[in-house]
């Protein structure tokens, strides 16, 4: 039996917007605290009441879900049984209602709760999708004074209505279904006009709520003159399953290749230190690594030839990666080449010194 208190709580809550927490709260006061609601948006598509293993249909918005839990207490009373009817509009949206008849022998609840779930799952009807014609057709009938099908009769409506759409009609309807109507509608001819126009937009009760922005009014015109294509309706992006991570093929299976670094310096390096049979070591960083090369003294001495005879030049030097050292690594058997940089237009062509350690 509804409390007074109860029934002052749950008026409270119908003022203001329906939130999956009221419908939990009002679900744990009339069926235990394990009890809960959840919205399924696959298969017979609504907001649906948990208490054991099986679903209990409530209905397919939350309002009708809502009003389900208020008005009926179908398994905290052992003196009632409990039957679920289901009607349906010419519209194909499900209306649920629950009849409570009196008997003076108990009920097992587990039982009675498995019989509910079962006709509430083999009777309820589930809407199809709407087409944006559909849908436009109920905009239409829902806010006489916002959408029109009169081409003389439509104004420019409100930013952002298709919120408070889907507010005022409590969720009924999906994003994508008002979307869509909402597309045919301002992306008409007849819509754009007005647009041109300019004047006030109207909200869903038909009252001004604002100016049509000069952009807007350019957007239209661009539009009628086919500068620039309608717009369709947004289309609900899917997310695609990640792709798996596979593994390389076995070594065996790899193909043989040969790696080779290059890297190259227009300057003399000034850090050069002789090591064994007088050949020159110096260190080079490139993109944030240290290398440390080491040359044969011919080699060192056309750098340094090139250093002193040429205006500007470049030295190509490449080898194999070899040793890692502290912030880089070694630059294995490396060969040179020194080339001129000359000015762009000479027809002269630069002289390469080659070096080959091998």
């Amino acid at each position: 039996m509804t409390t007074h208190s109860q029934t002052e709580s749950t008026n409270d809550i119908q003022s203001k917007r329906i939130t999956k927490t009221d419908l939990n709260q009002l679900a744990q006061t009339q069926y235990g605290d394990k009890a809960y609601c959840e919205h399924i948006r696959s298969g017979q598509r609504g907001w649906y009441l948990y208490i054991g293993h099986e679903p209990l249909f409530l209905g397919i918005n939350i309002t009708e879900a809502f009003h389900s839990l208020q008005t009926q207490n179908f398994l905290s009373t052992p003196d009632s049984s409990t039957t679920l009817k289901v009607t349906t509009t010419p519209s194909e949206t499900a209306s649920t209602e629950f009849v409570t008849t009196s008997s003076t022998q108990p009920k097992n609840p587990e039982r009675l709760e498995a019989k509910v779930t079962s006709l509430a799952t083999t009777s309820s009807v589930e809407r199809s999708s709407l087409s944006p014609e559909q849908m436009l057709a109920i905009l239409i009938e829902k806010f006489p004074q916002t959408f029109f099908k009169d081409p003389q009769k439509i104004r420019p409506i409100q930013k952002y209505v298709h919120k408070k759409i889907r507010k005022t009609l409590n969720y009924e309807y999906t994003k994508e279904e008002v979307s869509a109507a909402l597309a045919i509608y301002t992306q008409a001819d007849a819509y754009c006009k007005q647009l041109i126009l300019g004047g006030q937009r109207v909200d869903l009760e038909g009252n001004p709520c604002g100016e049509v922005s000069p952009k807007h009014i350019e957007d239209a015109k661009a539009r009628i003159m086919g500068e620039k294509p309608m717009r369709p309706a947004k289309k609900k992006k899917h997310q695609t399953a990640p792709l798996l991570q596979v593994g390389p093929p076995p070594i065996e299976e790899l193909v043989t290749g040969k790696m080779e670094l290059s890297v190259k310096i227009d300057t003399v390096p000034i850090d050069s230190k002789t090591v064994k049979n007088g050949w020159q070591e110096f260190t080079i960083e490139a993109s944030g690594q240290i290398i440390k090369v080491t040359v044969r003294p011919k080699t060192w001495n056309k750098l340094q030839k090139a250093g002193s005879e040429y205006p500007a030049w470049i030295a190509h030097l490449k080898g194999k990666m070899g040793e890692r050292i502290k912030g880089g690594f070694e630059l294995d058997q490396p060969s040179v080449q020194i080339f001129e940089k000359l000015p762009k237009g000479t027809k002269i062509e630069p002289e390469a010194v080659n070096d080959d350690n091998s």
